[in-house]
């Protein structure tokens, strides 16, 4: 398959490139600085990687780059979500852009392009009901909005996925082709896998919070890992995971 993948230089972008090398994805990277890139992967991948400069925030440049080199699906981890409520970041105009052009992309192209992108833990459902965890935690509450918008879309015109995780943390600095293996992920459509309850939840106020903290722990997961979990689902033309976000857990927790 042919990836457009936007955010190459950012912490997850960086472990996508070699795991969908890996998986014999051919890989084009969009980036505000090819210069940036070259410098931070190793020679063997950049002779592998193509790669285009320009800005995630104009959508009719993603639209060119999805058309002009016939990708056939795009990811895109380019911008950080702002911490507190009250925090601004360019997430945003970022997603809504990249969302546009694969918009139009794909109705030029008569087909919609497969998309992932990321989210945040707190989209996902608190489990058995449909209240989003972060209206119990309200932090990084861009990606509601993000998923809002993607969820008024109809299912012809754009193909998309939202990975959900909690923490990531980074397993290696190495990047290299092949990967190294990783522990399988355990996911889940608009929940997380796995979730423990607890007696607390039926504490008045605070027993959601408290479970949520209870929980958090245990899905921190590894960049390696998420970029695995991308690249292998991008192998198949059909994706199980279309139009829902997706929370994911350690399978050897």
């Amino acid at each position: 398959m042919k990836v457009l993948l936007l955010g190459a230089t950012g912490n997850l972008g960086s472990r996508l490139i070699p795991a969908l090398l890996t998986h014999d994805h051919t890989t084009i990277a969009f980036v505000r600085s090819a210069t940036k890139l070259a410098q931070l992967l190793p020679q063997p991948i950049n002779e592998h990687l193509h790669v285009i400069e320009g800005d995630a925030k104009d959508a009719t440049a993603v639209k060119q780059a999805v058309l002009d080199n016939a990708c056939d699906a795009v990811v895109s981890t380019a911008g950080l979500a702002a911490l507190a409520p009250w925090s601004k970041s360019d997430l945003p105009e970022i997603f809504r852009a990249v969302l546009t052009g694969v918009r139009e992309a794909g109705e030029e192209r008569g087909r919609p392009v497969r998309v992932w992108f990321l989210g945040g833990f707190g989209v996902l459902f608190y489990p058995g009901s449909e209240t989003m965890i972060s209206n119990y935690i309200p932090i990084y509450l861009a990606h509601r909005q993000n998923l809002r918008l993607l969820r008024t879309l109809s299912p012809d015109t754009v193909d998309w996925s939202m990975l959900c995780p909690m923490t990531m943390i980074s397993e290696s600095s190495d990047l290299s082709v092949p990967t190294k293996k990783t522990s399988p992920l355990m996911a889940n459509a608009s929940v997380p896998p796995a979730w423990r309850q607890s007696w607390m939840q039926s504490i008045p106020l605070v027993g959601r919070f408290l479970t949520i903290g209870m929980n958090a722990s245990r899905y921190e997961t590894t960049l390696e890992q998420n970029a695995e979990f991308i690249a292998d689902d991008l192998e198949s033309a059909e994706s199980r995971w279309s139009g829902v976000a997706v929370g994911i857990i350690d399978g050897s927790k």
